[in-house]
């Protein structure tokens, strides 16, 4: 149901539901994709959350929240 880059990159932690929105919630694994395993990655913090409308699923609607 959700896409190949959320399902390796992130974890989902919590969902809600109500009649017509689905919100579910991430966040990001603290392993680096293996194209990366070459370099030192310096974490810089977060950004802040941002919301993605995407299609009807079964009559709700489906929002990423990172």
């Amino acid at each position: 149901m959700l896409p190949d880059f959320l399902v390796e990159h992130f974890e989902v932690v919590s969902a809600s539901n109500s009649e017509e929105t689905l919100h579910l919630y991430f966040e990001e694994k603290a392993k680096p994709p293996k194209e990366f395993n070459a370099f030192e990655l310096v974490s810089k913090g977060f950004l802040d959350e941002i919301t993605i409308q995407d299609f009807s699923l079964r009559g709700k609607l489906k929002r990423y929240l990172y």
